[in-house]
C-alpha cells in the first residue's frame, strides 16, 4: 500500500510540474498562488470537517453557509467565495429541508444554485459497493464550488469508526477528489461525551482521530447545556487559530457571531456601501433585493447599525450617516479611545 501511495504522489507531482524530489533553493524560488478561501479568514479551500454534540445547531450552521456560497454572500460577517452547492441532507426530509430555507429566507436565484440528496437517494446512488468512486467521481462533474455531507457517519457506513485504516481509506480518497475538482467539501460529524467545557476541536471528533489528520480544516461548534450562546472553535493547517462567540438567531434560523467591539463586519460595511449606491438612503425590501441577503438578518444588522450611529431609519428608509471608509475609521478610533481609558 506504501508504494502506491508513493507512486499516487509522484504521480500528482509530476502533473503539477514538479520533480519527485526538489532542491530547497529551487522550491524558494518558486511561486505560488495565495491560497482560495471558502469563507474569508475561517475556512480555506479543501476539505472541512464540522463537528458538535447531537441537537445543537451543525446543521442549521452548515445550510447558512451554503446560503452565503450560493448568493455570494457573508458567513458569520466574513465574505463566502460564490458558487455552486451540493446538499447531501442524510438526516432531513425534504419538508424539514424546506421548512429550513424558508425560515433562512432562501432567494430564487440562491435556490438555483443549490443541489440536494437525501438520504434514500444518496444510498440508492452511491450506497453500494463502488459507491464512494461514484460519488467522488460525481462530484468531479458536478461544477460544485461546496458540497456538503450531513453527516459523514451517514453517508459510508464503517463497521468502526475507531479504526484509522477504514478512516482513512474513505476520507482520503474524498479529500483528493474534492482538491483535483476543485469543489470544498464540508462533513458534518459529532463529538464525543465530554467531560467539562474545555473545547478541543481535534481530540474531541468522534471516533478515530485520523479524521482530523485528513481533514484540511477543522471546526467545532460548541454550546452548553442550559446557557444562552456557543463556541465556534477554529483551527487548521492554512487558518489562523480563533474561536468565534455565536448566539442563535431562531427567527432567522441562523446563527450570528456576537460583536466583541464596536468595530463593523465585512457584511455591515457592505450594507452601508450598497446604500450608498443606492443614493443614500434605502428600503429593507430595496436592500434585500439589491444584496440576496436575508431578510431578518439584515434587518437585524440595520438596527445594530442604527445603534451605533452611522444609519438612521425614518420610518421608511435607511440613510447613511457616514461612508463606509469613515465608519470604519469612526469604530476604529473609538477602539483606540476605549483601550487607553
Amino acid at each position: 500500500m506504501g508504494d502506491l501511495d508513493e507512486m499516487l504522489n509522484q504521480a500528482s507531482q509530476a502533473a503539477q510540474g514538479m520533480p519527485a524530489i526538489i532542491n530547497g533553493k529551487d522550491l524558494m524560488a518558486m511561486t505560488f498562488p495565495e491560497p482560495a478561501w471558502v469563507v474569508d479568514n475561517i475556512i480555506p479551500a479543501g476539505m472541512t470537517i464540522l463537528a458538535g454534540p447531537p441537537k445543537k445547531g451543525k446543521s442549521w450552521l452548515a445550510l447558512e453557509l451554503a446560503l452565503a456560497v450560493c448568493n455570494g454572500g457573508y458567513f458569520l460577517g466574513r465574505k463566502a467565495q460564490a458558487g455552486r452547492v451540493l446538499f447531501c441532507a442524510l438526516e432531513d426530509s425534504p419538508r424539514r429541508f424546506k421548512d429550513r430555507l424558508q425560515k433562512q429566507g432562501w432567494t430564487a436565484a440562491a435556490l438555483e444554485n443549490l443541489d440536494v440528496i437525501f438520504g434514500r437517494d444518496f444510498q440508492r446512488l452511491f450506497g453500494k459497493q463502488n459507491g464512494l468512486a461514484a460519488f467522488t467521481a460525481f462530484i468531479a462533474a458536478g461544477d460544485y464550488s461546496l458540497v456538503i455531507v450531513d453527516t459523514i457517519s451517514r453517508a459510508f457506513h464503517i463497521r468502526d469508526w475507531n479504526d484509522a485504516a477504514q478512516v482513512t481509506s474513505i476520507l482520503s480518497p474524498l479529500q483528493e477528489a474534492t482538491s483535483e475538482s476543485g469543489a470544498n467539501l464540508l462533513c458534518l460529524d459529532h463529538h464525543k461525551k465530554r467531560n467539562g467545557f474545555d473545547p478541543n476541536p481535534i481530540e474531541d471528533i468522534m471516533g478515530s482521530v485520523s479524521k482530523s489528520g485528513v481533514a484540511d480544516t477543522i471546526l467545532g461548534l460548541y454550546k452548553e447545556s442550559g446557557k444562552p450562546g456557543a463556541k465556534l472553535a477554529v483551527v487548521g493547517r492554512d487558518v489562523e487559530e480563533c474561536t468565534i462567540d455565536l448566539r442563535f438567531d431562531a427567527f432567522a434560523g441562523c446563527w450570528v457571531e456576537t460583536a466583541r467591539n464596536d468595530s463593523l463586519t465585512d457584511a455591515q460595511n457592505e450594507t452601508i456601501r450598497t446604500i450608498e449606491r443606492l443614493g443614500g438612503f434605502a428600503t429593507l425590501a430595496d436592500l434585500v433585493n439589491a444584496t440576496n441577503r436575508n431578510r431578518g438578518t439584515l434587518y437585524r444588522e440595520l438596527v445594530n447599525l442604527q445603534d451605533k450611529g452611522l444609519v438612521t431609519y425614518d420610518g421608511k428608509c435607511w440613510k447613511t450617516t457616514l461612508k463606509a471608509t469613515d465608519a470604519t475609521d469612526a469604530t476604529d478610533a473609538t477602539d483606540a479611545t476605549d483601550a487607553t481609558d
